[in-house]
Formats: structure tokens, C-alpha cells, sequence
């Protein structure tokens, strides 16, 4: 057998002529019946152990600590793929699990450990069946998603996820998980701020509605663990702010542009403070600053004030370009920035007075732009 060519159906074959079973997982399943094509195959084995997977996939490569993951070319794609296993909550936080895998454990048990209903459904890589004892495709085609379990406040990653999901998959949020993710805030609280940055990335990276990733947590008291700046917005802020985010999302699916509206409602204490306690990427942190600088400057424009903030947004990180495009999307107020860079660049090269020292001749320059800024005004 030539490893490099195997197919999903020679893959579950073999699994299935030596006692096993072979099963698509988890989120290429959701998206299956979304219309979506998967970005990534997980396939679950029920079974077999180990080590007899090892014999017949030699060239299969093992990952992971707390339990194996076998990473594979399946019709030519990198797949990854798990044995069944079940878990049992005795610790604190994500890693305080202990988990079990052997050839009993049934896709049945192994769907139930997982998060939401959605994501506990299995389809049968030979034959087609589909398992779905949790009823996932009735959610999905209601756009909600549940818990599969009580279990679900096991684990405070849960929360996070379900907020994420909820963000990319544009879906509600049954009650009842909203309030077993609420049982998980003190866990929460002592999650490494990576982790928390890692969904926010995500989230910023590819959710269709950013927002709901920030409404969900609120809706389950968690936005003041997760994010407490937000949370500490008065309540029209916070609204205003997350109005902001989705119209940004509709325009870009830049990361930065949808952190950069933060700085709207938020101010340079409270960014810094997000900061402190999560290092945020370099531009995400000055593109919101930068803005809410630019934005109080032109809360009632002036020629000095439109120079200043062409000034700042020269210096890189927040283009004139970008900052209209933020600008657009939320409806601001104040005056697009494009038409004053452009004209000031049309200006005719002068030489300044003889005798004014460096500071002086930018001081010089600035009042020739201000003057032309004010002709436009």
C-alpha cells in the first residue's frame, strides 16, 4: 500500500478488515450539512488500539501529549485522526481531565464528550451513516447551538469556544448552555491570557459576526473575566462598540481594523491595561490607539487639528486609506481623510525662510499645510 495515495475509503477499509471502525468527526461534519467545505478532516477510529494502528500506517506521524493523534495524507490532504477515547473531569481548568481510550469505547461515548451538539456527529467513512444521537442536525438546521451535555462546564474552554462558534457560525445560543458556560467563570479566570488571545484571534481573523463572540460572553457573565475592559463600557458604549466591530467586519476581514474600532469607545488607559494583562499584537494595539487619537481630533475638525491627524496616521500603522475605511463603515461624522492627504501632496515644494533651525522649518511647513487645508475648509 502506498501511503501517500491512500483514500478515505481504502483508509476505513483497512481499519474495517482488521476490526475497526473509521468515522469523520467533529467540525467537517457541522459543515457538511452547513454546504461549507471543511477546512480541516478529523476522523475518529473505534476498535482498534494503538499499537495496530502503528503497524498497518507506518508512516503515520504521532502527536499530541494527553492522548495520540495521528496525522496523515488521505486523499492527498493532511488529516488528522484520534481513537475514541471518553473523559472524566478530576482536576481544575482544560488539562484536569482524565482520559480514557480503548477498542470498547464506542463513537457514541466518544460524541458525547464533546462540546456542542453541532460538533457530536459522526458520519461512517464506508458505509455513509450517519450517527447522530444528540440530534446536531436539528440545530444546525435551527442555528443553535446546545450543550451535548452537563459536562459541557467542565471545562472553561467550552465557554470560549461556544462564543467563538457562535461568531463564525452566526448561530443563537440555546439558554440553558448560556447558563452552564456561566458556571465556568472561575475557572476561567485562571487560564493562561494566551489562551484567551488565541480565540480572540480567531475570532478577529475569520468570524462573520465578531461581535457575538463578545455578546455571548456577556449574555453568560464571562465578558468581565474574558475581557473586563469591555466589560466596564457603560452599557450604550458597549452597544455602540459592538455596532462598530460588525460594521468594520462587513467591510474587511482585516484583524486589525476590527480591533482598531476598540479605540472609538475605549480609552488609552483601558487599551493599555488590555495589554498589560494579554500582550496584544503590535498593530492591533496601535491602530486602536492611533484611532481614537485621530477620532478626538475630529470631533470639530480645524485646519491645525485635520494636519495633526493626517500626521499620525502618516506614521504607518494606520493608513489615511484605513482610517476612511473605518471611518465609512461606522458612519462617523467628521470628514474623510483621503481628499486633504491628496491635496496637501500637490502642494508646491517651498524652501523655507534662511536661517530656522530643524524644528523651526517643520513648524513652517505645518502652518503652509494648515493654510491649505483651511482654503478646502
Amino acid at each position: 500500500m502506498n501511503e501517500d495515495k491512500l483514500s478515505e475509503r481504502e483508509f476505513a477499509q483497512i481499519i474495517a478488515d482488521h476490526g475497526g471502525r473509521l468515522y469523520r468527526v467533529g467540525g467537517c461534519v457541522r459543515d457538511a450539512f452547513l454546504g461549507k467545505m471543511p477546512k480541516d478532516i478529523d476522523f475518529c477510529i473505534t476498535g482498534m488500539v494503538k499499537k495496530q494502528f502503528k503497524q498497518l500506517f507506518p508512516a503515520a506521524e504521532e502527536q499530541g501529549k494527553s492522548f495520540p493523534v495521528f496525522r496523515l495524507l488521505v486523499d492527498g490532504v493532511w488529516c488528522e485522526a484520534a481513537f475514541a477515547r471518553t473523559e472524566r473531569k478530576e482536576g481544575s481548568g482544560y488539562k484536569g481531565f482524565v482520559i480514557r481510550s480503548n477498542p470498547k469505547v464506542t463513537i457514541e461515548e466518544d460524541l458525547f464528550r464533546r462540546d456542542t451538539t453541532v460538533n457530536s456527529i459522526a458520519v461512517d467513512c464506508l458505509n455513509g451513516q450517519v450517527v447522530d444521537p444528540f440530534q446536531g442536525r436539528a440545530d444546525i438546521a435551527g442555528k443553535l447551538l446546545r450543550a451535548t451535555s452537563v459536562h459541557f462546564a467542565e471545562d472553561p474552554v467550552r465557554a470560549l469556544r461556544l462564543a467563538g462558534q457562535a461568531a463564525r457560525l452566526t448561530f443563537a445560543v440555546e439558554p440553558a448552555t448560556l447558563t452552564l458556560a456561566g458556571q465556568v467563570a472561575g475557572e476561567l479566570a485562571q487560564e493562561p491570557p494566551e489562551r484567551l488571545l488565541a480565540e480572540l484571534t480567531k475570532v478577529l481573523t475569520d468570524a462573520a459576526e465578531p461581535d457575538r463572540f463578545f455578546q455571548v460572553l456577556a449574555a453568560a457573565d464571562l465578558l468581565r473575566v474574558a475581557f473586563g475592559e469591555l466589560a466596564a463600557l457603560p452599557p450604550a458604549s458597549f452597544a455602540a462598540s459592538m455596532a462598530n466591530l460588525q460594521a468594520v467586519a462587513r467591510v474587511t476581514a482585516k484583524p486589525k481594523l476590527r480591533f482598531a474600532v476598540f479605540g472609538l469607545k475605549l480609552a488609552e488607559e483601558d487599551l493599555l491595561r488590555w495589554n498589560e494583562r494579554m500582550t496584544l499584537p503590535g498593530e492591533w494595539l496601535k491602530a486602536a490607539l492611533t484611532l481614537g487619537k485621530v477620532a478626538a481630533l475630529l470631533s470639530e475638525p480645524a485646519p491645525d487639528q485635520i494636519v495633526q491627524a493626517l500626521q499620525l496616521l502618516g506614521r504607518g500603522v494606520l493608513p489615511v486609506e484605513e482610517f476612511d475605511l473605518i471611518s465609512r463603515a461606522v458612519a462617523a461624522s467628521y470628514s474623510q481623510l483621503s481628499p486633504f492627504k491628496a491635496a496637501l501632496a500637490t502642494l508646491p515644494r517651498e524652501t523655507a525662510p534662511p536661517g530656522l533651525s530643524g524644528r523651526e522649518q517643520g513648524q513652517w511647513i505645518k502652518q503652509r499645510q494648515i493654510e491649505a487645508i483651511a482654503k478646502l475648509l
